[in-house]
């Protein structure tokens, strides 16, 4: 890793970036450039940390950033199953672009709500015609999902929706889900001005995330990130 200040560019700066936006210090984009935006952020980071505020990034900041789950990218050669190497990648690809998105649950208009915000609006009949409602008994109790367990998704996904919890409950790791965080919800990815988040096509849905923030190491086995629940739905197509 590189010492990083103002002017400084590139892909330790994205990673930079991505972990600020996780730390919620950080509202602007991710774009690769260390600008005064993102010297104010590191900036505020320090102070929680009772460092010296000089906004560089350097090895005092970065040991308090590794503490808070700042990912510098190790690897464990001896694998095994409690290391950040597993589970393995699922076999399919998953869909990134708002244009692979597109081909397959259709595109809609939208405007953004804010310019200081991710979220937007979705114009037309789009969401009328491809979002429905449906009820996961399963997610009955878990803290921040609706007491019904009714959640809204595209209406192609609802029955592999349904099949995962089921699959979950018969393999009885229901208990690992600790926290729900949404499904349908219209947004940018966080940090990006053109990309759509997964989100608002409504096919994801975001489990456990206090203890998985964006741009830190996921959380490891039995530490509120359970294989279990990630090896499970590769049948069934889910990510």
């Amino acid at each position: 890793m590189q010492i990083l200040r103002r002017g400084s560019e590139g892909e330790d700066v994205r990673k930079w970036q991505h972990f600020l936006l996780g730390q919620g210090v950080l509202a602007s984009g991710v774009d690769g450039i260390f600008g005064p935006v993102i010297e104010k952020a590191t900036k505020a980071l320090q102070q929680q940390e009772q460092l010296e505020s000089d906004g560089v990034v350097g090895p005092l900041t970065y040991a308090v950033a590794v503490k808070r789950g700042f990912d510098l990218g190790f690897v464990d050669p001896q694998g095994g199953t409690s290391g950040l190497d597993w589970p393995p990648r699922p076999i399919f690809a998953p869909l990134v672009s708002n244009r692979e998105r597109e081909e397959v649950f259709r595109k809609f208009q939208y405007a953004r709500i804010s310019p200081d915000r991710d979220d937007i609006r979705i114009l037309g009949d789009w969401g009328g015609k491809n979002i429905v409602t449906i009820t996961v008994p399963q997610l009955r109790g878990v803290a921040g999902a609706p007491t019904t367990g009714r959640i809204r998704v595209h209406k192609r996904r609802q029955e592999q929706v349904r099949a995962l919890f089921a699959k979950w409950e018969e393999e009885r790791v229901l208990h690992l889900i600790k926290t729900w965080e949404g499904s349908f919800v219209p947004r940018f990815v966080r940090g990006s001005s053109s990309t759509l988040s997964n989100h608002s096509w409504g096919t994801a849905f975001d489990l456990n995330a206090r203890w998985n923030a964006r741009g830190i190491v996921p959380a490891l086995r039995g530490r509120r990130c359970e294989p279990q629940l990630i090896l499970s739905p590769d049948p069934i197509s889910f990510t």
